[in-house]
């Protein structure tokens, strides 16, 4: 990866990750990713919109899982030269397929419950699964995005610090820790929804 300046802004951020996961690999990623769910919203057909939501769903899980305890630790213990060697071609691309299962994942389940007629009298697992899911959008744009981002950056320097990437490394994985938790939540939330945990009021 070339050296490039540090971004100055949200947009000259997201520019970077594109470019360093590759304008047609993130184009492909994020507009399957994204174009699912609103192909299924108009289709019409619950069924569908439903198991698209469930696979995007289980997917951003699964990666997120992954990435926080499996891909961390191996490169860990691969050494410094190996994840220098790894990290600046396969996390833009795990960032604009994890961003974009977010978006996708929060806006097919709004979506879901719109075509449930859950917003017509929505109860508190529906307001706390929204509420959730919107401290997740902050932090996956907020502090995981700009945090990877800055790793990313520094690996392209034309001298990495590499106590700086590790710091930056530790502080991304355990905002991935908070993202697993919140998402365990989320679906503890959704069972409320579906009926298999206590009532509770609107």
């Amino acid at each position: 990866m070339a050296t490039v300046a540090e971004p100055t802004s949200s947009v000259e951020e997201i520019r970077f990750v594109v470019g360093a996961a590759g304008s047609r690999y993130a184009l492909a990623a994020a507009g399957s990713i994204l174009g699912l769910p609103v192909l299924a919203f108009l289709s019409g057909s619950e069924t569908l919109l439903f198991y698209v939501h469930v696979s995007l769903g289980a997917f951003w899980f699964g990666l997120d899982y992954f990435f926080r305890y499996v891909m961390a630790p191996a490169l860990d213990r691969a050494g410094p030269e190996t994840a220098a060697a790894v990290i600046p071609h396969l996390t833009p691309k795990i960032m604009v397929v994890g961003e974009s299962l977010t978006v996708g994942t929060i806006g097919s389940g709004i979506a879901l419950a719109y075509r449930l007629d859950y917003w017509a009298s929505p109860t508190i697992y529906l307001w706390g699964a929204l509420a959730v899911t919107g401290v997740m959008l902050l932090i996956a744009f907020g502090p995981l995005h700009s945090l990877q981002t800055a790793m990313l950056v520094e690996l392209a320097s034309s001298d990495p610090d590499g106590g700086r990437v590790g710091q930056l490394n530790n502080r991304a994985l355990r905002w991935l820790m908070g993202m697993t938790g919140l998402m365990l939540v989320v679906i503890a939330m959704m069972t409320g929804l579906r009926g298999l945990l206590p009532a509770a009021g609107g």
